[in-house]
């Protein structure tokens, strides 16, 4: 799939957190602000991100390597000390669900290393003001950038 293809799929996708302690979930949704109970989550921290290990550079994996690849994002941002929630990205109205996770206390550089480690084109990213943002990797998009997209450095 192409890069601007895949642009278009990310920037329509929903980015679902299962909050703590409820049955209900939180959207995130590109170019919209955190949802109130994300901010509330938060807490004091700077931001978050959605981010997953599965199917590196958008292309699909076996089951059991993608789980096995969550279970060391997971265990990488545990004992970076920060937070995270359980989630999935979806696109609306398709049976694809890429299990991910939001994490709270990474700082960018730390996040960018755990993306390009785990070989993610992209990630979302998210302040407590502003609006929720698509951090993408490598050349190649082929789109003008909006406001709530940036390119990593």
């Amino acid at each position: 799939m192409s890069r601007p293809t895949l642009l278009q799929l990310y920037l329509v996708s929903q980015y679902e957190v299962r909050l703590p302690a409820t049955p209900m979930r939180s959207v995130l949704r590109i170019a919209q602000p955190l949802p109130p109970a994300l901010r509330a989550w938060l807490g004091d921290a700077a931001g978050c991100a959605f981010i997953t290990a599965y199917n590196p550079y958008s292309q699909l994996r076996d089951a059991a390597d993608n789980r096995r690849a969550q279970r060391r994002l997971v265990e990488q941002v545990q004992a970076a000390g920060a937070r995270c929630l359980p989630g999935a990205g979806r696109v609306p109205g398709q049976p694809w669900r890429e299990p991910s996770l939001l994490v709270a206390g990474l700082d960018l550089p730390a996040l960018d290393r755990l993306a390009d480690e785990h070989g993610q084109n992209a990630v979302v990213t998210a302040g407590a003001s502003g609006p929720v943002r698509l951090r993408l990797y490598g050349d190649g998009w082929g789109a003008e950038h909006a406001e709530f997209i940036e390119l990593a450095g």
